[in-house]
């Protein structure tokens, strides 16, 4: 033990005289030098803190117990970790600030950045387990803890410092991967403090529980209380009180749109469709020799997390709606076709598990994919079809009714062309494999003079992906075929366009894929910023027939402007 800390503090000396050597030389080395050194000194300061923290948290926790006697290579541990930690923590800690007040942009480097997300996270991390324990001991839902009372004011005291430089040095654009990371450490704690919360007010309902709902075996009140007051607090402090405020970049609409409206809605839709089947099971299919108690057991988590979800979704939606700027982002996009995707995905599982069904029903195998009869295994596909139709038409109808407004940017985004592609590709390539499959397993007992129910029966999942993803793939190829038919006979245009005032990437190309020839973007530095779309721009190219264009925009509009650039452009 004690050779190990000796290598600890030797290893961390060589550490700290590296740095010394690489930051004494910075002031005429390169930014390369900088970056390596802020990578080992934030990495080294972090280190350090944990290690720190750990022992004195592991000491008042010992403290707390009256149990210094008792497992003495622990204790000796948590020892090492404060007289090696604390020290070399300080020093590190003294001398990063002396790097602050020598340079004007460590603030907005990122292994400050780091640094200050990673110590913020692990001690909140930390200091939320511990709070959890807390709370658990006073419902006398677990016994008396001495080392998380150490351990919240340990890692509390670490996160208030840390928040507090975090707001005092970081820039906010450093700081909002942060402030994101917390409100969904804060937003997943709280929604599964929730979806517990009310799984065991229901099952107390229904009987499902316990008939001792506070001090009984169903501790999900508990618990879920419990869990959902500490998520609310650290999502109040990070979301609503800072992150929320925060500007509203692509960071920013990412989480509240992939985190909050898709993962709510996604939770909701699989937690509805569960509970639908279980539902369905009971009262249509076979459920087996077993009591409603048994069969409704997860019902109650069920609704749960749909109420949640639906919750999360409703929330972040109604944000999302106050915060939009009315212009359609890429993560917006990305978002809906996600969404359109997964659901079609799901109604493609729902229809090639009917089909499963049905063969299942006629064959004279007693093999089944879903419960205890082809009936459940029918039922269970017509739930996938039941929600995951309805979600599909929605999220498709709505981008379509885009394209068809704004056809010439829809049509050229990333987004709506790789997801058209690839659903036509994946398909594609699953029928072809499914056909082989199902083909092979056909010959396969023709030559060995088997064919007949056994084989029909075998061939039922290939046979039923051949016709789901042909489908699929089909439907996606005719749409991507139109839309380049639609866009094919306006694809001629100059073969050189100049847009001066819309530095914007979309609508370049946008722009190239209409006219087939070279487009570049150059931002106007007299001019604030203003939004072009493809349809104005193709019709001030309307204008003119000239092969290298500039367009520019003043009071009337856009307009067209014929130019001659030398060879050399």
């Amino acid at each position: 033990m004690i050779s190990g800390v000796l290598i600890l503090v030797a290893l961390i000396a060589v550490v700290v005289l590296v740095l010394r050597k690489v930051t004494h030389r910075a002031g005429a080395g390169t930014p390369d030098g900088h970056a390596v050194r802020r990578f080992f000194q934030y990495l080294l300061l972090y280190g350090l803190l944990v290690v720190g923290a750990v022992g004195v948290s592991g000491l008042l926790g010992r403290l707390f117990d009256r149990s210094f006697a008792e497992d003495e290579a622990t204790l000796a541990l948590y020892v090492a970790f404060t007289v090696v930690g604390v020290p070399l923590y300080a020093g590190m800690a003294l001398w990063s600030r002396r790097t602050f007040r020598t340079s004007a942009t460590e603030g907005r480097s990122l292994g400050w950045a780091f640094y200050a997300t990673a110590a913020s996270l692990t001690s909140l991390g930390f200091a939320a387990t511990a709070a959890y324990g807390l709370l658990a001991w006073a419902t006398d839902l677990e016994p008396y803890s001495g080392s998380a009372i150490g351990q919240l004011l340990v890692w509390g005291a670490v996160w208030g410092v840390h928040w507090w430089l975090d707001g005092r040095v970081t820039p906010p654009d450093r700081s909002r991967p942060h402030h994101l990371l917390g409100s969904l450490a804060g937003l997943v704690t709280a929604a599964t403090g929730m979806g517990t919360f009310l799984a065991g007010a229901l099952a107390a309902l229904l009987g499902l529980g316990s008939d001792q709902v506070l001090a009984g075996q169903d501790r999900r009140l508990l618990e879920g209380g419990i869990a959902l007051v500490v998520g609310a607090a650290i999502w109040v402090v990070y979301w609503l009180l800072t992150a929320a405020r925060s500007e509203r970049e692509s960071l920013w609409l990412g989480y509240v749109l992939l985190v909050g409206v898709g993962g709510g809605l996604a939770t909701a839709i699989v937690a509805a469709s569960t509970v639908l089947y279980t539902v369905l099971v009971w009262l249509l299919g076979d459920p087996g020799p077993v009591e409603a108690a048994v069969h409704f057991e997860g019902l109650p988590g069920g609704v749960g997390a749909a109420v949640v979800g639906v919750l999360a979704w409703w929330y972040h939606h109604a944000v999302l709606a106050q915060a939009g700027s009315g212009k359609r982002t890429e993560v917006q996009r990305i978002y809906e076709y996600l969404m359109a995707g997964v659901s079609l995905l799901a109604a493609a599982a729902g229809l090639t598990m009917v089909l499963v069904a049905l063969v299942e029903g006629v064959s004279d195998s007693g093999e089944v994919v879903v419960g205890e009869s082809a009936v459940n295994t029918l039922l269970a596909a017509t739930t996938l079809l039941v929600v995951g139709v309805p979600v599909w038409w929605f999220f498709w109808h709505r981008i379509q009714r885009v394209a068809a407004a704004t056809p010439a940017e829809e049509h050229a985004a990333p987004t709506r062309r790789f997801y058209l592609l690839v659903l036509f590709g994946v398909g594609g390539v699953a029928a072809v494999i499914s056909l082989l499959v199902g083909v092979y397993l056909l010959i396969r007992d023709i030559l060995a003079g088997t064919a007949g129910s056994a084989t029909l029966f075998d061939v039922r999942f290939p046979a039923g992906i051949l016709v789901s993803t042909a489908a699929i793939s089909t439907y996606h190829w005719f749409v991507y075929r139109e839309e380049r038919e639609a866009v094919a006979p306006s694809a001629h245009g100059p073969r050189y366009v100049l847009l001066v005032g819309a530095p914007d990437e979309e609508l370049v190309r946008a722009v190239a894929r209409n006219t087939g020839g070279r487009v570049q973007a150059w931002r106007r530095m007299d001019d604030g910023e203003t939004h072009w779309s493809a349809d104005e721009v193709m019709t001030a190219l309307s204008t003119t027939t000239e092969d290298e264009v500039i367009v520019l925009s003043d009071a009337q509009g856009l307009h067209a402007i014929p130019v001659h650039r030398s060879r050399g452009d």
